[in-house]
């Protein structure tokens, strides 16, 4: 996703003032509703109120929709990103806010939260600007090697990119808290658009791509996963 210009793991002032260990988060609500088009554009309209209460402890914030796999059609996916663990878990604070509360009350009744999933960002990536849309593809898997999992997509990466595929990339994400998936990782491939992202799938028998996932299958299994589409709707400046 080379358009874009916000880069999670450039975002190295917020980690400096807290800890040099510090981790960066994903969190990931996820959410069924019979109205997706509101409440995309409810979320949307509802960043200023969110933005104002979360101050630094979230660094970017969108929605993914699945176009394919997951568990429900109507479901969708509102992510953000925090500078750390710290300000992950702690940004529940967030909604003591009494404009946070008033927003939320007005979505109620047409939303149901199936989900709570936190991450840690093992292997970052590419956040754009406000308004700016992407193709992803996410993995859901088991490992006992996260290092290990993390050089063969690296290696995937640099793959693609030498076979054209430069505008692909990689990121991958360790469960802290996933309830019925604890102890799972994400991989998440990322394309401008849905068209790039097909490209790249349609290279899968190939020689180059084939030889760099030869090792996928003694680190991980897959869980589920899913296609979506995804939107940024807000980053912190």
């Amino acid at each position: 996703m080379k358009q874009t210009i916000k880069t999670i793991t450039l975002f190295v002032g917020f980690l400096i003032s807290s800890s040099v260990f510090a981790l960066q988060g994903l969190n990931v609500i996820t959410i069924t509703t019979d109205d997706p088009q509101g409440y995309v554009e409810w979320l949307t309209d509802a960043q200023p109120i969110f933005q104002k209460a979360q101050g630094n402890s979230v660094m970017a914030q969108g929605i993914c929709s699945p176009t394919a796999g997951g568990n429900e059609a109507n479901e969708h996916y509102v992510w953000s990103f925090a500078p750390s663990q710290a300000a992950m878990f702690g940004g529940n604070s967030m909604f003591e806010d009494k404009d946070v509360q008033r927003s939320l009350k007005r979505i109620a009744s047409k939303r149901k939260v199936t989900r709570r999933d936190a991450f840690y960002v093992a292997k970052g990536d590419s956040v754009g600007d406000a308004g700016t849309t992407n193709a992803n593809y996410n993995l859901v898997s088991k490992t006992n090697d996260v290092s290990g999992y993390i050089e063969a997509l690296t290696n995937m990466e640099a793959a693609a990119s030498r076979n054209g595929f430069d505008d692909i990339s990689v990121a991958l994400y360790v469960s802290v808290a996933s309830g019925d998936r604890a102890g799972t990782v994400m991989a998440s491939v990322q394309a401008p658009n849905g068209d790039r992202l097909g490209a790249f799938f349609d290279q899968r028998e190939s020689s180059w791509m084939t030889e760099s996932m030869s090792t996928f299958d003694g680190i991980r299994e897959p869980v589920i996963d899913f296609m979506m589409q995804c939107t940024t709707l807000s980053v912190n400046n």
